[in-house]
């Protein structure tokens, strides 16, 4: 085993806080970029000393540097470096140089469906450089040969590795390498033949190397140029890193005689990259060969060698202060510092109050309206020095809250967690005044994390690798995984829920059921036993969950969003309440209770007892409305008052069940078990569910009862039968008890039937239930779901939603998108959505210029397409058709992507597939009508016009203005044989009726069909008249055409049948005569004869079946 120490190293003093990202090797020296988007070329025998050259700007937030083929025995002269910017630029450092530049959509290939998640590698073969490797978070090493335009043919062969990709390359011409996130690394061999049926080598997987070296984490693996290779591990606990040789002797192994360990090894941060100078190995004949390693830890200024490391494209930040150490005793661990500063805050906070942004007050109200009313310049300066920021955002900061800034940087200096966590919470979420860096919140949050593995630190760093809210850390995805997983372990339920969020959903690793079950059973075990710790009967609370583009009517506005348009529309009457606010019901409602309505004095009751949005539980508002009702009912010592009220004993009797939750369970009053009982006994008398199962429960529990389980049975089920579904809940508990496969039946029976109210409990045993495969077949993605929903039904315990209302609500939209994302990354489909929502810049097509606009601009937090899409993305896959509608629109006019019209049509097809969404619709007949990524069609953009009007009535304007427009181009189109499928009539089908179809049509009465006068009774409220009277008048109409109608079909018919009777009479007049001139010609004892025959007899008004006219009138040749 051999030791190196380091002889020299580089800092960047100018700008301040500039962080480097990655280096390599060149023949001419070692090129390093870094955080202020630069290229510097170093000396390696003179690192301390000034660069060779440097090169400013080589893209915006640079992120990737490589070197360019080994143009000299040495090594590569030129440089690549890429960016967000969407540039690949070609660079010599030598001469600062720029040799050429390609820019995104400037492609001569593109493989995009081989991959289904972000790529994290891409490696060229060392011997045959038309051979590419790539690798993916999905979990895939895709070979591709370039040379192959055809995606599905350049695929040469695929690797499944089976979670997120970390490193992969080329170790020989043959053999490949694999490293994961989670440090799994095995071994795989090129396949040589590609053609079908041939069986690919066996894999080599060597398992977790962290067990395996006995390290803590893998950086990375090199080939080197005598065929074998170093792998570099890393451990934080003895803040070392080592170099350990793998060979191919064959097989591939580890020498761990021949471990090289580099002492000091840039402390506890992880080394991610490192890398060999070759070229030195003469001239630096001590250390044989200078190895550096590199981090994405700020570069202090100090003269000792200090080299950390943190894995990602972005800077991690090192856990020293940037303000100057301050002399502190030995003895000294912090604590009075943070007490000092603890005492500062809380007095300022105490005596300044956080403003709300909210107007107050009519006057405050007008003014906030006529303010947004008025256009508003905005001017933008040069944008300042950020060392200048900083050091102004310091001295703006108010006394106190300074002075507790300055003692806990100084007590933080010497790695107190409660001064560092102080720190990184006001940094993040702008407490006490202080202004929000989200990169010196990460710097802090990464200090705690790694100082003693603090599951917050952890769960916050996860978050911020995460989202890359504020530009702290660049995206990713598998960082977010390791450390939210790190934060579960130690305890963290929110990080564990986006841990099972994370394998349910597939983000940043492989899909996987069984562990995303196993995570959300331990969420759901840590919900049911909060639900369980309150009183008697569960925890109570209001859902502060709710999607903001539902005040506005959705998405895409009322009328025009699928939730409130179609069958989403809401269909109320005018004289309904369904459009009233929430203090109007209740103005209204208190109106109504003291004229003595009896019915809105318990809605009052329960409003107050249940609380909503925008209005907080009142158990003391509850109870007196509550008592107001049964007084009217029951005396004081019980006996019933007799009324002539209709209705009076029903409500009195919920009014009972009520109080008597509320005294057994202390809601709003003291504890009182016996008070309970009676309010209970009074509600049972008149077969009040909640007082039936309020008893059951007192007798199951023995609440100031002895226990009873017969008797609480019997309750539970008298309650179950009028669908109570807390009392199906316990009932279904109780038969689970039992265990026999009958009673497991009857259990599961009525846990589904609670379970359509959303009972937490009931999700729960089912959950239990499928998991297990107790009672029937186990089913992964069901028992997920029911996992899944107990763990969103705790919104207290789990969710920020209420601070995040509570935040956008005062105005701070920030602190509110950003409480919004936490909840969003748990894998609430609400909070996705309004994170979406905000950052969604489509909310009109008719924007002002950003200079002159009639509201505030927004924050830069809030301006990030490719966010929005990633949460509209995770929004619309649970379900919600207009987050799927919205991809749509992201994909086809490229905001946040590139533009994929392809994708754009694939989301509006699924948006109106099933769910028949009249936007989605009218969309797809605009691609169709414009040949926009389908095929130009006017008929086919006719059929989807047509489809969005009849889902949605009230897209009647802009469906009938296209449809006009439409027909004008097809008919041009027609008129000069365009290419283009016209708009063709579709021929109405003709049915062919029989006889006695004809006449059976002919006779019915059609007043019956008022469907077609395009009237639906449904609308109309059955015990609601409209204004004005007891009868609308609506049918009287319908029945008076009706009669109308049929008098004058009537008179028709009878005129047709007069006429035809008197030309067949007239006709068999005429054929009397011809027949009595031919009998003149006749024999007399002919002629005698014939007047012997009786006269002929009258066939009626129709000829008979049989007779030979019969055929002729049938065809309508009546005579000849």
């Amino acid at each position: 085993m051999y030791a190196l120490n380091a002889v020299d190293s580089f800092h960047i003093s100018e700008p301040k806080d500039t962080y480097v990202y990655d280096i390599v090797p060149l023949a001419v020296g070692l090129a390093a970029i870094s955080s202020d988007d630069s290229l510097r070329l170093l000396d390696p025998l003179t690192l301390s000393g000034a660069p060779i050259n440097s090169i400013r700007r080589v893209n915006t937030v640079v992120t990737c540097l490589k070197a360019i083929n080994n143009t000299t025995e040495r090594g590569a002269l030129l440089v690549c470096t890429a960016g967000r910017d969407g540039r690949v630029c070609l660079l010599d450092p030598r001469t600062a140089a720029k040799i050429g530049e390609v820019r995104t959509g400037e492609l001569l290939v593109q493989y995009i469906e081989s991959h289904s998640d972000d790529v994290t590698e891409l490696q060229f073969h060392p011997s045959r450089p038309q051979i590419l490797l790539s690798g993916s978070t999905d979990g895939l090493v895709n070979i591709y040969n370039t040379t192959i335009m055809d995606e599905e043919e350049a695929l040469h062969q695929t690797i499944n590795h089976g979670a997120s990709i970390h490193h992969s390359n080329f170790l020989s011409d043959v053999d490949i390498f694999a490293l994961s996130h989670d440090e799994k690394f095995s071994m795989y061999e090129l396949v040589r033949n590609p053609e079908e049926g041939v069986e690919e080598p066996a894999p080599t997987h060597f398992g977790d190397m962290r067990e395996k070296l006995g390290e803590e984490y893998v950086a990375n693996v090199l080939r080197r140029p005598d065929g074998g290779s170093v792998i570099g591990v890393g451990t934080h606990s003895r803040e070392s890193f080592d170099l350990i040789q793998f060979n191919n002797n064959p097989p591939w192994s580890f020498a761990l005689d021949a471990k090289v360990s580099l002492r000091g090894a840039h402390g506890s941060e992880i080394v991610r990259s490192f890398c060999f100078l070759d070229s030195l190995m003469v001239i630096m004949k001590v250390s044989l060969q200078i190895l550096l390693a590199i981090s994405y830890a700020k570069i202090q200024g100090d003269t000792e060698a200090t080299f950390s490391a943190e894995g990602s494209p972005k800077p991690s930040i090192a856990a020293q202060s940037p303000t100057p150490e301050q002399p502190i005793r030995e003895q000294e661990d912090g604590t009075e510092q943070v007490d000092k500063a603890l005492f500062f805050l809380r007095r300022y906070e105490r005596l300044n109050p956080r403003p709300s942004r909210k107007p107050s007050g009519i006057l405050g109200t007008a003014g906030h309206y006529v303010s947004a009313l008025l256009p508003r310049l905005y001017i933008q300066g040069p944008p300042e020095e950020a060392s200048g920021i900083e050091a102004k955002e310091h001295k703006q900061l108010p006394g106190p809250v300074a002075e507790a800034v300055r003692l806990l940087e100084e007590a933080a200096q010497i790695n107190n967690p409660d001064a560092i966590f102080l720190l990184a919470e006001m940094n993040f979420y702008g407490n006490y005044t202080h202004p929000r860096r989200y990169s010196e919140a990460f710097r802090r949050y990464h200090q705690l994390a790694s100082l003693d593995g603090n599951s917050s630190a952890q769960h916050m760093v996860g978050f911020l690798y995460a989202t890359g809210i504020g530009g702290a850390v660049e995206r990713d995805q598998a960082k977010a995984l390791l450390y939210h997983t790190f934060a579960a372990e130690g305890g963290n339920t929110r990080s564990e829920m986006t841990v099972a969020f994370r394998y349910h959903t597939g983000i940043g690793v492989a899909r996987n059921c069984d562990v995303a079950v196993k995570h959300y059973k331990k969420v759901a075990d840590r919900a049911i036993e909060w639900f369980r710790s309150g009183p008697p009967g569960g925890m109570a609370w209001v859902s502060d969950s709710y999607r903001l583009a539902d005040d506005d009517g959705g998405v895409y506005g009322e009328g025009a969003s699928y939730s409130s348009s179609g069958q989403n529309a809401n269909k109320a009457s005018p004289n309904s309440d369904a459009h009233a606010a929430l203090d109007d019901v209740l103005e209204y409602l208190d109106l109504m209770s003291r004229k003595g309505d009896f019915k809105a004095t318990f809605s009052l009751g329960r409003i107050h007892y249940d609380g909503q949005r925008g209005l907080a539980r009142n158990m003391k508002s509850a109870k007196w409305y509550f008592m107001k009702v049964a007084k009217l009912y029951w005396q004081r010592e019980g006996r019933i008052v007799e009324s002539d009220k209709a209705g009076l004993e029903k409500v009195a009797t919920k009014a009972a069940g009520y109080l008597g939750r509320m005294f057994m369970r202390g809601e709003g009053v003291e504890q009182n078990f016996d008070k309970a009982r009676t309010w209970f006994e009074r509600g049972v008398k008149s077969g009040d569910a909640g007082s039936q199962y309020g008893l059951g429960l007192m007798n199951l529990e023995g609440l100031g009862i002895p226990k009873n389980t017969i008797k609480a049975t019997e309750y539970f089920k008298a309650a179950a039968e009028q669908d109570y579904s807390p009392a199906q809940v316990a009932l279904g508990a109780l038969y689970l008890d039992q265990g026999t496969p009958s009673d497991i039946s009857v259990a599961n029976r009525y846990f589904e039937l609670a379970a359509r109210y959303s009972h937490i409990e009931a999700f729960y045993f089912l959950a239990e239930l499928i998991d297990q495969g107790i009672g029937r077949d186990r089913s992964c993605g069901l028992a997920a779901a029911y996992y899944k929903n107990v763990a969103e039904k705790a919104e207290p315990l789990l969710s920020s939603f209420a601070e995040a209302n509570q935040a956008y609500e005062e105005g701070d939209h920030e602190l509110a998108m950003v409480d919004y994302m936490f909840a969003a990354e748990q894998g609430y489909e609400k909070g996705q959505a309004n994170v979406a929502y905000m950052l969604d810049k489509q909310k009109s097509r008719l924007a002002l210029p950003s200079w002159l606009s009639f509201s505030s601009p927004r924050p830069p937090l809030l301006q990030n397409a490719a966010l929005a899409l990633i949460y509209w993305t995770r929004s619309a896959k649970q379900s919600n058709i207009d987050s799927l509608v919205k991809m749509g629109d992201y994909y086809l006019e490229g905001i946040g992507t590139q533009m994929d019209l392809d994708k754009a049509a694939s989301c509006y097809t699924a948006a109106c597939e099933y769910h028949q969404s009249a936007q989605a619709l009218y969309n797809l007949a605009w691609m169709h009508e414009n040949g926009v990524g389908l095929t130009q069609d006017f008929h086919l953009a006719k059929r989807y016009y047509d489809l969005a009007l009849e889902t949605n009535e009230e897209a009647y304007l802009p469906v009938t203005l296209s449809l006009l427009k439409l027909r004008l181009r097809s008919a041009w189109n027609t008129l000069t044989h365009g290419r283009i499928n016209s708009i063709q009539d579709e021929p109405a089908p003709k049915k062919q009726w029989s006889m006695s179809e004809w006449i059976s049509n002919f006779l019915r009465d059609d007043h019956l069909y008022y469907g077609d006068n395009g009237y639906d009774d449904n609308y109309l409220p059955e015990t609601d008249p409209m204004p004005g009277g007891d009868v609308d008048g609506l049918y009287e109409d319908i029945i008076d055409d009706g009669i109308l109608e049929s008098i004058i079909i009537l008179g028709l018919a009878a005129v047709l049948v007069v006429l035809i009777y008197y030309r067949q009479q007239h006709q068999l007049a005429h054929r009397r005569g011809e027949e009595a001139a031919r009998g003149q010609q006749v024999d007399q004892a002919a002629q005698d004869g014939q007047r012997q025959q009786p006269p002929q007899e009258d066939r009626g008004v129709f000829p008979q079946p049989g007779d030979p006219e019969f055929g002729q009138w049938v065809a309508g040749g009546v005579g000849h």
